[in-house]
């Protein structure tokens, strides 16, 4: 699935260059949830990349985030039960979302797909990026505008989740922040423990710009 989430990451994010610029890191996070899941593909799953290189995975069948080399060899870069706790509450709020979706087009017979990317972007240390988005059976379903802020629907269906996500303020207030301030601290904490690795590696920067 990786592939597939990587161009759901350049869909719905800016362009990818060539090189990784000296001093610019990126966290994202590709999530991919199905209706009828398959042998081998669960309902859900999630995958964070520092860069372009998977950090952790998670899934519904499981239920636990893992880091994957070289971070599994890492000591106290992340508290991994806290991770595996939120990504469960994650992935409830993205199944009943595809659920929501599936039930205004009135189809739970088909086999469909939701998909979910955000992350954040430090150039020098300073905040320098961010998006937030999600496509439903392959086309642009909602995004966020941090600007505004507010999401903004992409999709009949996403009007419903609009007034679902912003039924209450703080919670836009909360994607804002999360964007802002929240995800960007995340890197800066991963950092001291990857560096030396991203920059060895020459991995490319998933959001900064050509």
């Amino acid at each position: 699935m990786v592939p597939v989430l990587l161009a759901l990451l350049l869909l719905l994010g800016p362009a990818v260059p060539e090189e990784t610029q000296a001093g610019n890191y990126s966290l994202s996070f590709l999530y991919t949830g199905l209706s009828k899941p398959r042998e081998g593909f669960p309902s859900f799953q999630a995958v964070a990349y520092l860069n372009d290189q998977p950090f952790f995975r998670y899934n519904s069948e499981g239920r636990r985030a893992e880091p994957l080399a070289p971070w599994s060899q890492v000591e106290g870069m992340e508290d991994w039960e806290k991770e595996s706790a939120l990504q469960r509450a994650r992935e409830d709020i993205f199944m009943e979302t595809l659920s929501d979706i599936m039930d205004y087009y009135k189809d739970r017979e088909g086999s469909h797909t939701f998909q979910g990317a955000f992350g954040c972007e430090l150039r020098n240390n300073e905040s320098s990026g961010a998006f937030w988005g999600y496509a439903y059976d392959g086309q642009d379903f909602i995004k966020f505008d941090k600007e505004i802020p507010a999401w903004v629907p992409l999709d009949p269906a996403a009007q419903n989740t609009k007034r679902k996500w912003e039924a209450e303020a703080v919670y836009v207030q909360r994607a804002k922040a999360y964007l802002e301030e929240e995800c960007p601290g995340m890197l800066r904490r991963y950092l001291p423990y990857s560096r030396t690795h991203l920059d060895r590696q020459g991995t490319r920067c998933c959001l900064c710009p050509p």
